[in-house]
């Protein structure tokens, strides 16, 4: 039997990916870093199974003041994957392939592009199209947003703020890109904070420490709590006597562990506002301690952009605190 024209996509990818060599030079990636391309043919597209994949990347983005949704979903049938789109920073291929047994996954990295990411899900079926795409769409998730993390700190490197980085490395034994367009607006013994001000929105970088007692420096509250006591001290807001501190009131910061450099993490995102005055935006904090020093070591990121959309600026300075690494003495 042979297979279907889609099915061959995936064929060549995998030698693609099995045979392209690193040192091979690939165009930058395009598209809109809210975007995905789903390849997948038109009748296939008209069944659930467009319900299933739209349903899961229209869901809201965690811990946002508005709703924004995971991304925007592009479906192209086989005939329209041209040159233009196998440069797009994100692909999802769908299938149906009768050969299969059950459902199969594949991911493909800087296939056609850099940075890139195409994942190609085959299976017999509808069913098993959609249950394949549903057991691996956290990971899929994943995966292009590294890719958009990869590719803005690539971008970021092209400019810094040395002097920036190297005071960080003095004060906290930490390596750390700092894009230029930043600058240290407060610094004290074992705190620091960046900021990023245009005419249009703000972006700004805590990063503090203190010493490590037990492992309450992972329990959510205690990083929540620690963060107000930094950012009250030392982040003013624009009138007299208002600070910087977590708006947990109606939306509940939300915290997962991961590993970070080979470390054990906590994430947390949430919403900031300025007591005493009408501020407010998302923050991205990661919480880590550093074994060398006995410190609890705190990367926290935040935007402030009213009646603008703010993922993409949270995922900027997300992009700039997960350039660290721990200085090796």
């Amino acid at each position: 039997m042979a297979l279907p024209a889609t099915v061959l996509v995936l064929t060549s990818l995998l030698i693609v990916v099995s045979c392209n060599s690193e040192k091979q030079t690939k165009p930058a990636s395009k598209g809109s870093a809210k975007e995905i391309i789903v390849v997948a043919e038109d009748n296939l597209w008209k069944t659930s199974l467009s319900d299933t994949v739209i349903g899961y990347f229209n869901s809201d983005r965690p811990a946002l003041p508005q709703p924004e949704p995971l991304y925007k979903v592009v479906q192209i049938n086989l005939k329209e994957f041209d040159n233009l789109f196998e440069s797009h920073r994100n692909v999802l291929s769908l299938a149906i392939d009768s050969s299969l047994t059950q459902g199969k996954f594949q991911i493909g990295y800087n296939v056609w592009a850099q940075p890139q990411r195409v994942v190609q899900i085959n299976a017999p079926t509808v069913e098993l199209l959609k249950s394949t795409f549903i057991e691996h769409q956290r990971e899929i998730f994943n995966l292009f947003e590294n890719a958009e993390i990869e590719r803005l700190q690539k971008l970021f490197s092209k400019s810094l703020n040395i002097k920036a980085s190297e005071r960080i490395k003095s004060k906290f034994n930490l390596d750390i890109d700092i894009p230029a367009d930043y600058f240290i607006a407060v610094e004290k013994e074992n705190f620091v904070w960046l900021r990023k001000e245009t005419n249009v929105f703000s972006q700004g970088l805590l990063i503090y420490s203190y010493p490590y007692t037990d492992t309450n420096a992972f329990n959510s509250r205690k990083i929540v709590s620690i963060r107000n006591q930094f950012s009250s001290l030392y982040v003013p807001g624009p009138s007299d006597s208002s600070f910087m501190v977590v708006a947990d009131e109606f939306i509940s910061p939300v915290s997962r562990f991961l590993n970070l450099k080979k470390e054990l993490a906590v994430e947390t995102r949430g919403l900031w506002e300025v007591r005493k005055d009408f501020m407010g935006g998302p923050f991205i904090n990661y919480t880590l301690i550093d074994k060398k020093n006995n410190m609890v070591l705190t990367l926290d990121g935040y935007v402030y952009s009213p009646n603008q959309d703010k993922a993409d600026l949270l995922r900027q300075v997300q992009a700039i605190l997960l350039t660290f690494d721990f200085v090796e003495k």
